[in-house]
């Protein structure tokens, strides 16, 4: 298409505990390159203040998010799907990860497009994730009863339930599961101090470290570990070294500064008060989460499940691949199958989602040229 207009079609949506504005592919010029100035003035970044008070971002990574959607032309999905995380405080588009929260949103946005076969009951949608190379199933009902409607922690009120399942989801961007070849690795920070840590990769990839190695008690709130220097600045450094040793990046300098989404840190302690499961605090983008990443959390079930990881440690199973994650905002159950030989088949999670706007956004004066 040829861009000749200061507008541009878009529809905004919650997406489990995240919002992000979804674009149509056609309504966007056909040269990528020309997206990114689009979406920064759209989100409100770069800004220095870090709350892209000139756009809709929401000053926060979990509220910074777009998504760009089209019918898909492969056998095993309905639609394509490529997801941007973008950065409130620089404007620099990250796309090396998915966002799972934001992909409860897309087989509705889908129906509400036309774009797949409406029929009572519930509704089935293939999507491909463009980011991972991978097939998510999303299945829900937008007309379900009152009494079928559900909450989801950290969001309020009820909605109609969105079940996600990431069919084969391990090696979203590495080598298989455990990118090291290892269930456990030893980390060594820069004052000499070594810990373990699980390496993995099951829709992003992540590490995952005890509370006690990552010197807190794992049940802290969000404000409590953002306002912690010493712990965020020691995540930091072990997102890097992760990335380093799973080969997401070639050199510090691009862990450090380009490819600042992955891998996602866990910290995880032991559930209190008798409960199952895992008590789990996320960092993503060197910044402490407000409630649990969907994808992180699929991951964290997977290596629950999996002996002699450091989750398998720690947490235990509701049931066979059943896992409760416990995190700020409140309670995730996550399911992961697992076959007889530690292969991860799918994760699924349920979510919620609502679509709060259907326009055009208006774009800054300088993009006009495009």
């Amino acid at each position: 298409m040829t861009f000749r207009t200061n507008t541009v079609p878009a529809t905004y949506v919650r997406g489990g505990t995240s919002r992000a504005i979804i674009f149509r592919r056609n309504d966007l010029p056909d040269d990528e390159t020309l997206w990114k100035p689009i979406f920064q003035s759209v989100i409100g970044s770069p800004d220095p203040d870090a709350t892209q008070l000139d756009g809709m971002g929401g000053g926060i990574t979990s509220l910074s998010k777009i998504a760009v959607v089209s019918q898909s032309t492969r056998q095993d999905a309905d639609v394509d799907y490529f997801f941007f995380q973008i950065d409130p405080l620089t404007g620099d588009l990250l796309t090396d990860a998915n966002c799972g929260n934001i992909s409860s949103a897309i087989g509705p946005f889908a129906c509400e497009q036309g774009w797949i076969d409406i029929c009572n009951g519930v509704r089935t949608v293939n999507i491909y994730n463009v980011n991972t190379n991978k097939i998510i199933v999303s299945e829900f009902n937008p007309e379900a009863e009152e009494h079928e409607l559900v909450a989801i922690s950290g969001v309020p009120g009820k909605h109609f339930p969105v079940r996600l399942s990431f069919l084969e989801p391990a090696g979203s961007m590495s080598r298989g599961l455990f990118p090291t070849g290892n269930k456990s690795d030893a980390i060594a920070f820069d004052d000499g101090r070594e810990i373990q840590a699980t390496l993995l990769d099951v829709t992003v990839p992540c590490v995952i470290i005890s509370a006690k190695d990552a010197g807190i008690q794992g049940n802290e709130d969000y404000r409590t570990l953002l306002g912690d220097r010493h712990y965020t600045d020691r995540m930091a450094e072990l997102r890097i070294k992760a990335s380093l040793l799973m080969k997401l990046c070639h050199t510090e300098n691009d862990a450090r500064f380009i490819k600042t989404n992955v891998p996602d840190v866990i910290v995880i302690a032991p559930p209190e008060d008798g409960l199952s499961g895992v008590r789990a605090r996320y960092v993503s983008c060197d910044r402490p989460h407000r409630a649990a990443p969907v994808t992180s959390s699929m991951a964290l079930a997977a290596a629950v499940c999996i002996e002699g990881t450091v989750a398998s440690e720690i947490g235990t199973l509701e049931r066979n691949g059943d896992v409760l994650i416990h995190h700020p905002s409140g309670t995730l159950a996550v399911h992961a199958e697992i076959n007889s030989v530690g292969d991860v088949l799918r994760t699924s999670v349920i979510r919620t989602m609502r679509t709060i706007m259907r326009g055009e956004l208006l774009l800054a004066r300088t993009i006009k040229q495009l």
